[in-house]
């Protein structure tokens, strides 16, 4: 799976660099104003909506504060930088996303590229082929093949790429996108067994092993208890302790191992996230990436640092990344596959259906952080899976960019939880939610 991941990045980097060397010529300035990411100071991206979702566009540098673990700092840096989609619905409430710039030929706001004119655009879809089910993939290679039916627009290249291999090629070919959409398969690899007992989840990994949470190890075991068909540990009915404290350690075992599968696969998928943005940077135009996927948990501080630096590669780069949520609108409660999952005691007190909606909420946590971390859209909790492409692939909505020094901050790796205010009345600001301290130099505590 590594071969192919490796030979799908190649082919994308070959296509960048035949793109920059046929624009060399004729190659117009790219339209908005880089922003470089230094070790003494970040770049916030802020998306501010009326009550109505519509894009506010007319604010200035002293309606806005930023607060640095819940303390004032100062503004360094100041950029307004307008989108495509400045007319477009609410960013985060999906139904109401509207594109009104699209992808698809007959758009007069995206005229063909031309000397001193309106620069191209470079749209990436990348499709979570790690973590998508078979149903959920089957849904949306139908809504992706509808998409490219037409062909794209004067202006616009896009590609289809995948984590484990699909790559489209850059073109304006709307049937070799479709193609590709066509290939798209799930990879049983990394899957969730369900015949596998016990059957934990990274999520509930990370509860017992590192959140000590007995609840979860509750009721991980009345799980066990159940596929294993040995007696319940839930404390119903007489028990033996033997028995009792072995499900225990087996459980408990088996969670670590889990932990670390989880970790290496949220890892990879980050990597290749990192990977992906790091090879558009070098596309010579507008470049916005749709990350298609389910949801993964970011859940370790190797994690969650890991998708800190893909914001700053992002916003480095000048790559916006819009995400949608491919489960589209769906029950958190308990599938008919898990339904018989558990003793009758963690079914009385609801403790299965928490078990696993609490996971499902989390899955899109990271997706959500990535777009807002970049000044991009979340479409999210909807079935309209054809109309949320359409609308994230139209571009990113004009957003703010600010900059903080953060040179007097203390070099300890550490986080900082960021909050941005406007001085506007019923406004629904969408911003970065943090960053990570600088490190020391080597040799240094």
């Amino acid at each position: 799976m590594r071969s192919a991941r490796t030979l799908c990045l190649f082919a994308l980097l070959a296509a960048v660099a035949l793109l920059r060397a046929q624009d060399a010529v004729q190659q117009p300035p790219d339209s908005g104003t880089i922003l470089h990411v230094r070790v003494n100071a970040v770049v916030i991206p802020v998306v501010v909506r009326d009550a109505r979702g519509q894009i506010v566009g007319d604010l200035k540098e002293s309606d806005f504060k930023v607060l640095d673990q819940g303390k004032p700092r100062e503004i360094a840096g100041f950029t307004v930088q307008e989108g495509e989609s400045i007319n477009a619905g609410p960013a985060k409430e999906a139904a109401g996303v509207r594109s009104s710039a699209p992808l698809m030929a007959g758009n007069s706001a995206m005229p063909a590229a031309a000397p001193g004119g309106v620069p191209p655009r470079f749209v990436v879809f990348l499709f979570d082929d790690r973590h998508l089910d078979i149903a959920a993939l089957e849904e949306l290679k139908v809504a992706a093949k509808k998409m490219f039916d037409e062909p794209l627009a004067d202006g616009v290249r896009g590609v289809v790429v995948s984590f484990l291999g699909v790559n489209s090629g850059m073109t304006r070919d709307h049937a070799v996108l479709q193609a590709a959409v066509e290939k798209l398969k799930v990879h049983q690899l990394f899957q969730d067994d369900p015949s596998q007992c016990p059957r934990i989840s990274y999520y509930a990994a990370d509860q017992i092993v590192n959140k000590h949470s007995e609840p979860q190890l509750n009721s991980e075991i009345d799980r066990y208890s159940s596929c294993s068909r040995r007696f319940s540990a839930s404390g119903l009915g007489q028990q033996d302790t033997g028995i009792s404290t072995q499900i225990r350690l087996q459980v408990i075992t088996a969670a670590n191992q889990a932990l670390e599968v989880g970790e290496q696969d949220v890892n990879q998928t980050l990597d290749y996230i990192r990977d992906v943005v790091h090879t558009m940077s070098r596309l010579p135009g507008q470049r916005t990436l749709v990350l298609v996927s389910p949801g993964f948990l970011t859940l370790s501080d190797e994690a969650i640092a890991h998708e800190s630096q893909i914001l700053d590669l992002a916003l480095d780069s000048q790559v916006t990344v819009d995400t949608l949520d491919a489960r589209g609108l769906y029950d958190p409660g308990i599938p008919a596959s898990e339904s018989g999952a558990g003793s009758i005691e963690s079914s009385l007190t609801g403790r299965s259906r928490q078990v696993l909606s609490d996971p499902m909420r989390q899955n899109k946590e990271a997706l959500a952080e990535i777009a807002d971390g970049t000044g991009g859209t979340f479409f999210h909790s909807s079935n309209d899976l054809e109309g949320g492409l359409k609308a994230l692939a139209a571009g990113p909505p004009a957003r703010y960019l600010l900059e903080i020094s953060i040179g007097n901050v203390k070099q300890n790796g550490g986080y900082h939880a960021l909050k941005v205010e406007v001085d506007r009345k019923d406004v629904k600001i969408q911003s970065r939610e943090g960053y990570f301290a600088p490190t020391p130099p080597k040799g240094k505590k």
